[in-house]
């Protein structure tokens, strides 16, 4: 017998075409009053799965889980042996004849073993129908409330003198599937949860400390669930708090990870930032998971009250952190300085020292919304003329995203630097042509043009653009030959035409709209 179910077990999978004529001979060792066929069956059943097994045998199952004469590993296994045919087909486990009540009745078991599969078992069930499982809620708390508060239960169940941790862990996590439960039972688990949070700290053993903080980080998103009052949060952050700087990297993972969805509740908000310095230290930690998680959740806590001081750590930051986080991190920047600028002045300093520094990592959408900022705001046009044509003159390095940026604002607003020719701003642009792309290229051309109708007695200027537009108009990038020859005619008959002269008018305002970088990061957390 043990050898055909085990054979059966292994050879065949749950589509086969011979389960249909083993069915009964499983039944009937399922049914049968001899334990160890009992336990055989489960373990065929629960192996195999598949829609006709559970169909056929599910009830047959159920019935075995609800006879407390049997020994707890045969009722261990059909509880699991359960909750694989409830995955394969949810309808073979019916409401009607398997629900709250049923659930109910096992939840007074009293061996732990069974208890922790019964609670793997409810952990499915109530996934599906959270609103009908709702009756065992109390009962989960009362055996939570054993576990934590009274510590009843046997010694071979304790692992190193904490209760059952696994079963702990499926406790709480049942608990929050359900909606948030009446007075009485929410304080008494507000109590639990209020001995588990004081009860946690670090020790040396390895082990220990492994089940206190999977208890620990169970009880805080149980206490996220029950949005329960400040004091008890304030609590768990103080904790997070203490977890980011302890030296096991999984540990300061976890705290920087439950820290950040605690940061979503906007009245906890003041308390996460109270640990700024400790999450701005995890930005230079070895372990990249750890950095990608500080840098997420200082994106979180930002807010107008420092937003500067944030930014100005991330700024600094920026050359130096791993390339593998950069496109993330000059992303996120962006969307912070549009969205905390105290002024727009300070947004025209972070951006431009954000796209020098982020140099290849600067996307397109990034240069363009400073271009929508500085043309939609007259009073930053002739800053941010004055900053770009500064860093150009400097004679640092230019990345491609700061010729383009430089190039635009530049051929619009150039004009407006009294004290600056335009021979020059057009000298400190050329030497960026040769070496950009035919994108940035193109770009440039249309900022030369915008630089002669802004100086139509520039005969000097004029010469030197005029040449530039006469060299590509053969250039083999169609692209950028067709905009050479267009500027070429355009710009000759500008002083005449007043036709030509609109064509190279500036820029009307770009209409407000949803930010760009926004809609860019809200798709790289989806995908």
């Amino acid at each position: 017998l043990a050898t055909g179910l085990a054979a059966v077990a292994v050879m065949l999978n749950e589509s086969h075409e011979f389960l249909r004529l083993v069915i009964n001979c499983v039944r009937n060792d399922l049914i049968s009053r001899n334990e160890s066929f009992q336990a055989l069956a489960l373990t065929c059943i629960a192996n195999v799965g598949g829609k006709e097994f559970a169909e056929a045998l599910a009830s047959d199952v159920q019935r075995v889980l609800m006879m407390n004469t049997l020994r707890p590993v045969v009722r261990k296994k059909a509880a699991l042996c359960l909750l694989r045919l409830f995955r394969k087909n949810p309808d073979a486990v019916q409401s009607h004849t398997w629900g709250p009540e049923q659930v109910s009745q096992l939840l007074h078991e009293k061996n732990i073993g069974v208890l922790t599969a019964i609670m793997s078992l409810l952990l499915a069930l109530a996934a599906a129908d959270p609103i009908g499982f709702m009756p065992c809620v109390g009962q989960c708390v009362e055996i939570l409330e054993r576990l934590v508060r009274k510590q009843d239960i046997s010694p071979e169940y304790t692992y190193y003198h904490i209760p059952s941790p696994w079963l702990q862990i499926k406790l709480m996590r049942v608990l929050q599937l359900f909606p948030v439960p009446e007075d009485n039972t929410r304080r008494q688990l507000l109590g639990v949860l209020q001995r588990v949070l004081q009860g946690s700290e670090v020790v040396k053993n390895v082990y220990k400390n492994n089940a206190m903080h999977a208890i620990l980080f169970e009880a805080i998103n149980l206490v996220m669930h029950l949005d329960s009052e400040q004091e008890l949060v304030a609590q768990c952050v103080a904790l997070l708090g203490k977890f980011i700087g302890v030296r096991e990297p999984n540990i300061r993972y976890l705290g920087l990870e439950n820290m950040g969805r605690l940061a979503v509740m906007p009245e906890m908000l003041h308390v996460v930032q109270a640990h700024q310095e400790k999450i701005l230290t995890s930005l230079t930690d070895p372990d990249i998971s750890i950095r990608r998680r500080a840098l997420d959740l200082l994106f979180v806590m930002c807010d107008q009250s420092n937003a500067t001081a944030i930014i100005g750590e991330l700024l600094a930051y920026l050359p130096t952190c791993s390339v593998s986080i950069r496109e993330e991190l000059v992303l996120k920047m962006a969307v912070l300085t549009e969205r905390y600028a105290s002024d727009h002045i300070w947004y025209v300093d972070v951006m431009i020292e954000l796209i020098e520094r982020g140099a290849e990592f600067v996307s397109d959408e990034i240069w363009y919304r400073v271009v929508q900022m500085v043309v939609n705001e007259e009073a930053l046009q002739e800053y941010s003329a004055r900053k770009c044509y500064d860093f150009l003159a400097s004679g640092d390095p230019v990345a491609e995203p700061m010729v383009k940026c430089s190039g635009y604002i530049l051929g619009e607003f150039g004009h407006l630097l009294h004290d600056v020719a335009p021979l020059a701003v057009f000298k400190l642009l050329h030497p960026h042509f040769l070496t950009s792309a035919s994108t940035t290229q193109c770009l440039l051309l249309s900022s030369y043009a915008k630089m002669l109708a802004h100086a139509p007695k520039e005969d000097s200027l004029h010469a030197q653009v005029q040449k530039v537009f006469a060299k590509y108009q053969t250039f083999v990038d169609v692209e950028l030959q067709q905009r050479a020859v267009e500027y070429m005619v355009i710009t000759k008959r500008a002083c005449t035409d007043p036709v030509m002269q609109e064509v190279l008018m500036e820029m009307p305002k770009f209409p407000v709209r949803q930010s760009a970088l926004e809609k860019h990061l809200a798709g790289n957390e989806e995908g």
